[in-house]
């Protein structure tokens, strides 16, 4: 499925072009397949910068950047609905904000010899979870 497209995109698709206005429309478009339960926003959105030939660092980039004002939405929506602000929304959305800065360092420290791991890992991890279903009798 979408890890191995990402393989596929890391591999062979021309990894020379920046963001562009052709470029960005595909993201956002991508972006909307993240409403099927499932599918990662980010990896989506990556995916279709890397086909569309955006090298990988500038694609991580504005992935990153594409996710602030759906975040920043998401989480004013909740405040919203819950009129309250609790410790654990806090200590939640504090959580969530140093995970996501230490995973955009990560990503973007991360050598051009391992552009595949996150396909290879989402592959891997289909495979674990058909042979589960498998065994268990629901494929």
């Amino acid at each position: 499925g979408a890890g191995a497209v990402l393989w596929v995109a890391d591999r062979w698709s021309p990894q020379n072009r920046q963001v562009g206005g052709r470029e960005a429309a595909l993201a956002a478009a991508a972006q909307v397949a993240a409403l099927v339960p499932g599918v990662s926003r980010s990896g989506a959105t990556l995916t279709a910068l890397r086909l569309a030939g955006v090298e990988r660092s500038a694609a991580q980039r504005f992935s990153m950047l594409m996710s602030l004002p759906v975040t920043a939405g998401a989480a004013g929506l909740t405040l919203a609905r819950s009129r309250t602000l609790t410790p654990s929304m806090v200590v939640g959305a504090g959580t969530a904000a140093a995970a996501g800065a230490m995973t955009t360092v990560a990503l973007s420290r991360r050598g051009g010899d391992r552009a595949s791991v996150p396909a290879l890992y989402r592959l891997a991890l289909a495979a674990i979870v058909a042979r589960r279903l498998q065994l268990e009798g629901s494929v």
